[in-house]
């Protein structure tokens, strides 16, 4: 709701009340506060999530060295302190609760990460609960899992830094568009509709005018929310990644269109 003020509080509050019939406001509106409402939503569940997940090589380490001397699982996670692994550490007060009340390790981590919804967590509980269960070589092979783990971690990391390149570059093109746009409906259609003014062909322009204005807004509000979308795609293959950016760069073109009185 936050964003319905703000895109409000930028127009002027003398033109509001007409804009409030056009179709193309209302639905831009609407359009920006669901993507926007989605898209923080969604951001803030994806950097819990990946918190969680940049902390797993750090709990396998942990698990390794507890069991190095022969300390079997289930006493490795009592001693841990569960709030040195942040979005994770839920997850492991629970496999922690359910050991203390008698549960063996293999079957506390069987939810291991169910809540959070990651089928990487839920592979490394997996990987736990084998090593457990053969009881020999646990600490080396959560030691191998905890390295590969870190290594994927920053081969993910590396990519999304170079996919927020390909995001300023989808916005910087958005720029780019409505820039353009602008420029053609604000100078060119302007100067054709006083040429037809003095033509005497003015309602039958100006009619042809406010259509291409229409067609022109809408084109830009499009190119707002594809961008956005495409970049999300572009930053780690998901869509919804990319609709806080597209309600942001919808909200940014109702704006900009209704100060200049375009839509």
């Amino acid at each position: 709701m936050a964003a319905v003020f703000v895109i409000l509080s930028a127009i002027p509050s003398s033109g509001f009340y007409s804009l409030r019939g056009d179709p193309t406001f209302t639905i831009s509106v609407f359009f920006a506060v669901i993507l926007i409402t989605y898209g923080i939503a969604d951001t803030l569940e994806r950097n819990e999530l990946y918190d969680a997940e940049k902390h797993l090589p750090d709990f396998l380490r942990d698990i390794a060295e507890f069991t190095t001397f022969g300390m079997p699982v289930s006493e490795a996670v009592m001693n841990m302190n569960p709030d040195d692994y942040g979005a994770l550490a839920g997850e492991i007060r629970g496999v922690s609760s359910r050991i203390s009340l008698g549960v063996t390790a293999e079957e506390a981590f069987q939810n291991f990460g169910s809540s959070l919804k990651s089928d990487k967590i839920r592979r490394v509980a997996g990987i736990i609960q084998k090593a457990s269960e053969s009881g020999s070589n646990t600490s080396d092979v959560l030691s191998m899992a905890s390295e590969f783990m870190m290594q994927t971690h920053l081969v993910r990391s590396a990519r999304v830094s170079e996919m927020k390149n390909y995001t300023l570059i989808m916005i910087i093109s958005y720029g780019v568009f409505l820039f353009v746009i602008l420029s053609v409906d604000l100078q060119f259609l302007a100067k054709l509709r006083e040429t037809n003014a003095v033509n005497g062909s003015f309602f039958l322009a100006n009619a042809g005018n406010l259509v291409i204005e229409k067609i022109f807004s809408l084109g830009i509000l499009i190119q707002g929310g594809t961008s956005g979308i495409i970049s999300g795609v572009l930053k780690d293959g998901r869509i919804s990644s990319g609709t806080l950016l597209a309600g942001i760069l919808i909200a940014f073109s109702i704006v900009i269109l209704t100060t200049l009185g375009v839509i």
